[in-house]
């Protein structure tokens, strides 16, 4: 029997040190604080998902990302992460089958005078 590969396990410490600026004095509140928003987060979303998820900046705390905001931005990017094509609405083309051999062009790396001339 082939065994299932193990899922990666997400270091939910790194989302944060990713997503937010970490203070030097009083992180244990602080990762408290954090965790449960980005418990609230992953189960508003996903794991997945807030393991990629990037903003243009550190934030403070991730209750910006909860604000109404925000919270549409995060909406469109896990809607265009969770994305799937419907195959379903489009029809299959078939072009036929290739006629005659191909033909190999070599391209010539062009001089400086070459290319202004042309």
């Amino acid at each position: 029997m082939a065994k299932k590969k193990a899922k990666k396990k997400i270091n939910k410490k790194d989302i944060l040190s990713r997503l937010t600026l970490v203070p030097t004095k009083n992180k244990r509140l602080f990762y408290m604080r954090e965790m449960k928003i980005l418990n609230d987060l992953c189960e508003r979303y996903s794991e997945e998902f807030m393991n990629i998820v990037s903003f243009d900046k550190k934030f403070d705390s991730l209750s910006y990302i909860v604000c109404d905001k925000l919270k549409m931005k995060m909406d469109i990017k896990f809607s265009a992460f969770n994305f799937r094509v419907d195959f379903s609405k489009y029809e299959d083309y078939s072009i036929g089958e290739k006629i005659g051999e191909d033909v190999e062009v070599k391209q010539r790396k062009k001089t400086t005078k070459q290319f202004l001339n042309d």
